[in-house]
């Protein structure tokens, strides 16, 4: 039962309640200008302990517990790269809501938070945030931390276009352009030209192509196996993007010729020099260190300009390798598997335009080949 007192600020009400640890605790709050106000407040708190909230969370502040979550019910339970989006969603808690108690957070101060965010970000960052900071919201809820929810009908909007959203890449024979002019001059202490050249051939991820080994390459039925990519933060072996990723891909005959040159040579500077190749990776460079994907951008976009092509990265020969299987009418089904994405859907909804562009073309072969049929007439 609650203690209702008049102070000379105001009246106060004071609660005596049992914790879940079986210790006891007090709520109090002063300065309620009515009695009767008083009153309402503290028999709502009464209610809501009744009904086994957990008022003391509530006011801890809401960054505090956003990382007390993370650490105990999210990191290590996925991915490496989900530990990391979630860290950074509650470093931006922190950086946003530094004096805030979780109970304070109000759905004005949280849009707020994210559209300033919104100025600098792609929806996608925005979002990504939001998504983690609304799953803790939401357990806060169903555990009776909170009662409101401050995320309610709240807009993730970026103002920056996300580079995922950057849809570049090259045509066919701008494609065999590149492909002249890397095999020009493709000698091992220019590792970069060997990842461009097998990016665009196998369509696979910066971070897979750099986490292959020889073991995973299938000389005898030219097949490369995916199945680990390389952590740069971490200096080691990582996970892959998602179940999905884990595939072995049929690489063409020419690819696998310059895989085998390509291995060949590190035998011979592994002899010659006394280094060995530790992680017995295939992408290093002659002292068998890693380059990083911004040497390989620089690399590539210097070749581009140079054969007079558009300017891309790395990630653009991705796009590269799915756009010519799209216009040589290979399988949707087989492009998605091929990449690694999560379900067709995401294959549809990153290629969607070249596809329209294909139907376009599909269309007026419909016309044609209906208009053929009355020839006979």
């Amino acid at each position: 039962m609650a203690s209702i007192n008049e102070l000379k600020s105001g009246w106060q009400y004071r609660i005596s309640y049992k914790k879940r640890d079986g210790t006891f605790g007090t709520l109090s709050k002063n300065n309620f200008k009515r009695k009767k106000d008083c009153i309402l407040a503290a028999a709502e708190i009464e209610k809501k302990l009744k009904d086994g909230h957990d008022l003391e969370q509530g006011d801890r502040l809401f960054h505090e517990c956003f990382r007390e979550w993370y650490e105990i019910f999210r990191k290590g339970k996925k991915s490496k790269a989900n530990d990391g989006d979630i860290r950074r969603a509650v470093e931006f808690a922190e950086e946003k809501f530094p004096f805030i108690k979780f109970k304070d957070l109000n759905r004005k101060m949280y849009q707020n938070a994210l559209n300033e965010y919104a100025e600098t970000h792609s929806t996608s960052s925005v979002k990504k945030h939001h998504t983690y900071m609304r799953t803790f919201i939401m357990d806060a809820i169903e555990d009776g931390v909170i009662t409101k929810n401050p995320t309610y009908k709240v807009i993730a909007k970026g103002k920056v276009e996300s580079k995922e959203e950057d849809l570049k890449y090259l045509n066919y024979q701008d494609s065999q352009s590149l492909i002249v002019e890397l095999t020009k001059d493709l000698k091992y202490r220019y590792i970069s030209r060997y990842i461009i050249l097998f990016a665009l051939t196998s369509g696979c991820r910066f971070s897979e192509i750099m986490g292959i080994t020889w073991d995973s390459v299938d000389f005898k039925n030219k097949k490369v196996r995916i199945n680990k990519s390389w952590d740069y933060a971490e200096g080691d072996f990582g996970e892959l993007k998602n179940k999905a990723s884990k595939r072995t891909l049929r690489i063409d005959d020419k690819t696998m010729e310059i895989l085998k040159s390509l291995k060949s040579e590190q035998q011979k500077v592994a002899l010659a020099s006394g280094l060995r190749n530790e992680n017995n990776l295939v992408f290093v460079n002659n002292k068998f260190h890693l380059v990083t994907n911004n040497a390989v951008n620089k690399t590539l976009k210097g070749i581009c300009k140079k054969i007079l092509v558009t300017e891309i990265t790395c990630h653009h020969l991705r796009h590269t390798h799915a756009s010519i299987l799209l216009f040589k009418k290979c399988n949707i089904k087989y492009i998605s598997r091929r990449l690694g994405h999560g379900d067709i859907v995401t294959t549809l909804q990153t290629y969607s335009h070249i596809i329209d562009e294909m139907e376009q073309m599909e269309s007026e072969v419909v016309n044609d080949t209906m208009s053929s049929l009355f020839k006979v007439m």
